[in-house]
């Protein structure tokens, strides 16, 4: 992601330069520019065509183009500057939301106890459902917790870079087929967690496809779900 903001600053600074710059340093346009600023103050009212009588007048004006071309590039790098703060401003923010995250997950004790039960649960392959009816709004709570990520995602709010180290706690839940059974799953209540679908195959085409990272209990993926495809291809879902 850094090499590509790179290249990107690099190639607006060549784009400004060429466009901007670099036209106005030939000889035939250097000229006319001249030229330009001798008409401005009059000086060359008489001598507009003959080539030979501008040569002095270069050397009057040639200091106040060069100043003026330098205030371009300055410019450029101070618009490269402003962008790059700002670029800088938001990777920091996105950094602070992903700990206020973190730190309001460890420390719910509802939540932290579900995430210890879904780390049994893999661990023994999904053998047994450690979960009960009364587990259920703990449940919901922990799936909650997950559910803005793909409106904040979608408005480019933050990107999948900076909230993917919390992957394995979201596939953790979504590839649990207990979890599924009893919430995700559910016949009529699929609808409910239409975010979840849509963020779930979002960061999975992220890591499967863009970085080749690891999903987690892809043998109980949520994509198994019946209403899975037609919910996340629901652009009004």
């Amino acid at each position: 992601m850094q090499k590509k903001q790179s290249y990107l600053l690099a190639a607006i600074v060549l784009i400004i330069l060429f466009v901007f710059v670099l036209p106005e340093l030939t000889p035939r346009s250097f000229d006319k520019l001249i030229l330009l600023y001798a008409r401005k103050d009059d000086v060359a009212a008489d001598i507009s065509e003959a080539r030979e009588q501008l040569e002095p007048v270069k050397y009057i004006f040639k200091l106040d183009i060069y100043l003026e071309l330098f205030s371009k590039i300055v410019g450029a790098f101070s618009l490269l500057g402003i962008l790059y703060q700002f670029k800088r401003d938001k990777s920091i923010n996105e950094a602070e939301f992903v700990l206020d995250i973190n730190n309001n997950f460890i420390t719910n004790e509802k939540i932290m106890a579900i995430y210890k039960r879904l780390e049994e649960s893999k661990n023994e392959n999904q053998q047994t459902n450690p979960f009960t009816q009364d587990d259920i709004v703990d449940l919901a709570n922990y799936l909650s917790f997950f559910e803005p990520f793909y409106g904040l995602i979608t408005q480019k709010v933050v990107d999948f870079s900076s909230v993917d180290q919390l992957a394995y706690r979201f596939f953790l839940a979504t590839n649990n087929r207990f979890v599924q059974e009893m919430l995700l799953c559910r016949e009529g209540k699929e609808i409910a967690w239409k975010d979840l679908y849509k963020l779930h195959y979002r960061w999975k085409q992220y890591r499967s496809h863009k970085n080749h990272f690891e999903v987690w209990q892809k043998e109980h993926d949520l994509s198994n779900c019946p209403k899975y495809q037609s919910i996340i291809l629901d652009k009004h879902a």
